[in-house]
């Protein structure tokens, strides 16, 4: 009876030792977990930040209906909504800011440049993209996505390598490299938009943006002062 004794007094002292060490594990497991979630959102909502302040700047110094669009869809991504329907209109705002803004920006160019002809057209076929992505697949509109920045992209580089504009040329890319690398994709309806890849990916994505409004806007004002010194 005692050696029995002792042996079930080992069996319930390891029992109680391995229920601690899972209790112990599952905490630090919640608590890593509630720690990643914490940095991932503060992480989103500074990077944002760094967007819209950058943009904004940018539309203070060019005064650019592109970079407002930008600044402001920018800033309404930093708050997230537990309402769907005010979420899915974040995800639409936010999803018209990079589709949208980079080609209104080379709007300008193209419309300070004097070829108003292509700055027309490259306004027309943005509205178009806009008005008929909710008919498209998710496959054909990044496909389509992909074109407008190609085309946002050429034209902007045109104008900036007739200018010797070095400075509006990197700005450009680094404006269009979102929708070239990570175009959204989307499931049902345009309310339903998404990016495609999360977390340092898009974190990255959106700094180079913010680089780019900092450089194109710098860029623009340059080109309208130099407009200003030839007449």
């Amino acid at each position: 009876m005692y050696f029995s004794d002792v042996i079930l007094k080992h069996h319930v002292r390891s029992a109680v030792h391995t229920y601690k060490c899972t209790d112990l594990c599952i905490c630090v497991l919640y608590v890593h977990r509630a720690l990643m979630d914490l940095i991932r959102e503060y992480t989103t909502a500074v990077t944002c930040m760094i967007l819209s302040v950058s943009s904004l700047h940018a539309a203070y110094l060019a005064s650019s209906v592109g970079f407002l669009l930008i600044g402001f869809s920018s800033v309404l991504s930093v708050f997230s909504p537990s309402n769907q329907t005010i979420k899915s209109l974040t995800n639409d705002l936010e999803w018209a800011g990079e589709s949208l803004g980079p080609a209104l920006i080379t709007f300008d160019f193209l419309w300070l440049s004097e070829d108003h002809i292509t700055a027309r057209i490259l306004l027309i076929g943005s509205a178009f993209f806009v008005i008929l992505s909710d008919w498209l697949s998710s496959d054909g509109l990044v496909i389509m996505s992909r074109c407008l920045a190609f085309s946002t992209l050429s034209c902007s580089l045109t104008v900036c390598a007739f200018a010797e504009n070095a400075a509006g040329s990197v700005g450009s890319v680094a404006l269009s490299l979102p929708l070239l690398v990570s175009p959204r994709s989307r499931s049902g309806s345009l309310g339903s938009l998404m990016l495609p890849t999360e977390g340092l990916h898009s974190w990255i994505l959106k700094v180079i943006m913010a680089l780019g409004c900092w450089t194109t806007g710098k860029a623009l004002n340059k080109y309208l002062f130099d407009l200003k010194g030839w007449d």
